[in-house]
């Protein structure tokens, strides 16, 4: 599963001073452990183009603290549950935007701590969760390209909403990201090209298969002159999965693409791929398979707003020797804006994994359904003019029900947190 991009989360900030005269829709505030969001805040000595030292350079830094409740901190059928305090500091820096012409770049780092009530509840685990992330890239007016780089090591304690991971779970490993992007656009067709790796790196012991993927994507669309909000388009996607435990494994997916933009509250996108894979070695075996994405989001009201996704896509399995799985699921925010500056965010994830033999002359059995639930309700503060802050409360439910037993569990997490942003 491919981690969230750091780098996209440097750029793309929350200015909390903006939110406390009208929160609008925003990331998940309970993305870091003690729930705070990096902003657009300047600091001391700043002016609207960046820092008196930096010119042109915007500096955020962030800090704060959970106390938290799990019902199963293994995520196992009979985990032990425990009390326990997270907390989270980094910061990040960025230059430029990406949406005007020339440079742009940004850095981002996010660490948290957690300590748990007992040792058997920490089940051995490294307490601390660090993340590495930058982009950079060139905006020529025609032509935007931009490199990103991201890195987490991963020791198992995350309890965030995206962070959950249906199939490894608790495993602690270095995880390694890069996307290079090129997008091109000549009147009313836009040509875009795409390459990418991303490398999970388990720790001796743990039982998983390291897994690598790299991948190459190009795709036209074009804007027809009578539907000015509507881009069609073609793409092709290849690339290859190398799994420890299965031969490795080539496809080609060949798609149609569509995005709508109905207002400045509304957009669409989808993509509609049949994917050919084949595996290596004398008992390789070949799948054909459809693979879509897609999304909407929908600002509702002033105070209301809808974000969806969905996605079927086929992976080798981390724990299954020779064994693929098709993935098919979707994710549902809602967040509304309440009175007295409070925001509440519900989230629904669900996905079917559906696990299919890679070789010929085999069977596979396994079938999952995995739910996620998240409420959280947060409130922002104005502490001083330049040191700003947030409190909020959440719950997360996870479930995984699978038809083998080992595979089962259900996992309650409740929490208090208070974060601040410089």
């Amino acid at each position: 599963m491919v981690l969230p991009s750091l780098a996209a989360r440097a750029q793309e900030t929350v200015d909390f001073s903006a939110a406390l005269e009208e929160v609008a829709v925003s990331p998940d505030f309970s993305e870091y452990a003690g729930g705070t969001e990096s902003s657009a805040v300047t600091l001391p000595g700043d002016s609207a183009d960046g820092s008196f030292l930096f010119p042109g350079l915007k500096v955020d830094l962030n800090v704060g603290s959970s106390v938290i409740y799990d019902s199963n901190t293994t995520q196992t059928a009979n985990g032990p549950s425990a009390s326990l305090l997270a907390f989270n500091f980094g910061g990040n820096i960025k230059s430029g935007d990406q949406n005007g012409r020339g440079g742009f770049y940004g850095f981002d780092y996010q660490g948290q701590a957690y300590i748990y009530d007992d040792a058997a509840s920490e089940f051995g685990r490294d307490p601390f969760e660090h993340q590495f992330g930058g982009y950079v890239g060139v905006n020529g007016g025609l032509t935007t390209i931009r490199l990103d780089l991201d890195y987490r090591r991963n020791n198992g304690n995350s309890l965030q909403f995206d962070q959950i991971q249906r199939e490894t779970r608790r495993a602690a490993s270095d995880d390694y990201t890069f996307n290079l992007r090129v997008t091109r656009k000549v009147s009313r067709v836009n040509v875009e090209a795409g390459t990418g790796y991303t490398l999970r790196d388990f720790d001796a012991g743990s039982g998983f298969n390291d897994g690598e993927s790299t991948y190459g994507d190009i795709a036209g669309f074009v804007t027809p002159s009578f539907a000015p909000k509507t881009s069609l388009g073609t793409g092709f996607r290849f690339g290859s999965d190398n799994f420890e435990g299965s031969p490795e494994q080539d496809y080609i997916t060949p798609s149609l693409r569509w995005r709508y933009q109905y207002s400045a509250k509304t957009s669409l996108y989808s993509s509609l791929g049949y994917e050919f894979r084949s595996a290596d070695g004398p008992n390789g075996g070949e799948s054909e398979n459809l693979v879509y994405d897609g999304g909407i989001d929908w600002v509702a009201t002033a105070k209301t707003a809808f974000n969806l996704a969905y996605y079927s896509r086929v992976l080798p399995s981390y724990i299954i020797n020779g064994e693929d799985t098709e993935q098919t699921g979707l994710t549902l925010q809602m967040t509304n804006r309440l009175p007295a500056l409070f925001q509440l965010t519900s989230r629904v994830g669900y996905e079917n994994a559906d696990y299919f033999v890679s070789q010929t002359g085999g069977a596979s059995t396994r079938e999952d359904n995995f739910l996620r639930l998240s409420l959280d309700l947060s409130r922002p503060l104005m502490i001083t003019e330049k040191l700003l802050g947030q409190w909020g409360v959440f719950y997360n439910y996870n479930q995984n029900d699978s038809n083998i037993v080992l595979a089962n569990f259900d996992q309650n997490i409740v929490g208090i947190r208070v974060g601040l942003v410089y």
